[in-house]
């Protein structure tokens, strides 16, 4: 079957990039530390499928029936208990069968315990399957039990719909429809889970190659990474502080230069607001800019002095802003890169924003991301009350939200960045550098930088094969 395939296909490249690890691992025994948590490849190779449900409700039936040749594993759950080590399903397994009897209104425990299932599981990775549809009282239907079942889910989890399925393990009905919807749905999140786990290993990748590179800041002292990290947590405080103080007032200005514009469309109004606040925001960005590459010049200059110094500095700004990824959730870099970074210190730290994306409060980005039903779709404003409450104040909050979280991801980033720099100052210490070489590390840092690479081709060329087959 076509979803089996693709199931073994990902396990084929789980494999490989876990060989991958192994084999960097044994290279470079340090680069293991680096790791902020490992995906379970032997899990995404081999994933499990719950079948889950109260006691005598036709569990191992419908296993047996699904048949016993599958690329996944399977695991029964009583309805509302957990695994092994008092693990939930949603820790166990990948993919869920709720099983439930036909004819039969599911208990209010079962039902809470949909609720538990409905977070546990996204999208795609959980049914509900009736089973004994062949022993439904005589006048009720398959179909007829199905609907009345949907209803009852649609109430308890009204956020989120829930595919229901029926079948018979003595007819056969309804097991086929059944095999290959959960074959797509564990295939589907199985490509999820792979994926993020080849950008943790990309990310991995990219942090040893710069530890590799920062060799010469192993004489930075462990007080002068303690201060830094003091120092930058505080300025990002201050300044995320300071302009949530100020957004207010900048907004309020945005809104009197657009009152004489009234009445005009409010899909024109929203984007020349978020325009004069982002040219208001700008200025602060760059000032915050030139703050951090002074505080970070400053407190590296103590173990870094001199023009070594300055050139190792201005050597690993620019290594760390091309590991920053393109399309990062807040921050512009291509805008920070083109608006000129004074120093060291913003590129610095920015590059290391990974899945959070971070420093929004540096680029006109914070102010850039507004929800399509802010836009309106060709509705007029007509006063300027009208105009602060419809443009204005949902941008506003929308910004603020932002402002909070870039701070914190960005407070996450410079703990990242410091670590780093306390692991260089450990790895190549006087006493450890002696065992390295260098070179031969980032040699085989490159050549698993390909694999990876390979990896993901092959991972992509898959998804394209399932777009032709399918068109």
């Amino acid at each position: 079957m076509k979803h089996d395939e693709h199931i073994r296909e990902h396990a084929r490249i789980a494999q490989s990039l876990s060989a991958e690890r192994e084999s960097l691992f044994e290279q470079v025994p340090f680069a293991r530390e680096l790791e902020r948590g490992a995906a379970d490849l032997k899990r995404i190779a081999r994933p499990v499928v719950a079948v889950a449900g109260t006691a005598r409700v036709g569990k191992s039936t419908l296993r047996g029936a699904l048949g016993p040749d599958v690329p996944w594993k399977w695991l029964e759950v009583e309805a509302g208990g957990a695994g092994g080590g008092g693990l939930s399903v949603g820790e166990l397994a990948e993919h869920c069968l709720l099983v439930l009897p036909a004819g039969e209104a599911p208990s209010r425990g079962v039902l809470a315990w949909l609720q538990q299932l409905t977070e546990a599981f996204p999208e795609g990775s959980l049914q509900a399957v009736l089973t004994r549809c062949d022993a439904l009282p005589e006048g009720v239907s398959a179909g007829t039990a199905r609907e009345q079942l949907e209803q009852v889910l649609r109430e308890a989890v009204p956020q989120r719909t829930v595919p229901v399925f029926t079948v018979s393990g003595t007819t056969g009905e309804g097991l086929e429809a059944l095999r290959e919807e959960l074959a797509e749905g564990l295939a589907q999140r199985q490509r999820v889970l792979l994926e993020e786990a080849l950008k943790d290993w990309s990310s991995l990748l990219a942090d040893v190659h710069a530890l590799l590179g920062m060799k010469d800041l192993a004489r930075l002292r462990p007080e002068t990474l303690a201060r830094l990290r003091l120092c930058l947590d505080e300025l990002l405080r201050e300044e995320s502080q300071r302009l949530e103080g100020e957004l207010p007032r900048l907004a309020e200005e945005s809104v009197r230069e657009l009152e004489s514009r009234l009445p005009e469309a409010q899909r024109s109004l929203t984007r020349a607001f978020r325009e004069k606040l982002s040219a208001r925001v700008e200025p602060r960005s760059h000032a915050l800019r030139q703050r951090l590459d002074e505080v970070l010049a400053r407190e590296l200059a103590r173990d870094m002095e001199g023009e070594t110094g300055s050139k190792v500095r201005l050597e690993l700004a620019d290594r760390f802003g091309r590991l920053v990824e393109p399309r990062s959730l807040f921050f512009d870099w291509g805008f920070a890169r083109t608006g000129g970074v004074a120093g060291v210190g913003a590129a610095m730290v920015s590059g290391v924003a990974r899945k959070h994306g971070g420093w929004a409060v540096l680029g006109a980005a914070l102010v850039g991301g507004v929800l399509a039903g802010l836009l309106g779709r060709g509705t007029k404003v007509n006063t300027a009350e009208e105009l602060k409450r419809v443009v204005a104040e949902p941008l506003l909050e929308d910004s603020l939200r932002r402002l909070k979280e870039a701070t914190e991801s960005s407070r996450a980033d410079v703990a990242r960045l410091c670590g780093l720099l306390r692991k260089v100052a450990e790895i190549f210490s006087p006493e450890q550098a002696r065992a390295y070489d260098v070179g031969q590390l980032g040699r085989a840092v490159t050549e698993a930088e390909g694999r990876r690479e390979q990896l993901g081709r092959e991972l992509t060329e898959l998804q394209w094969k399932d777009a032709r087959v399918g068109s």
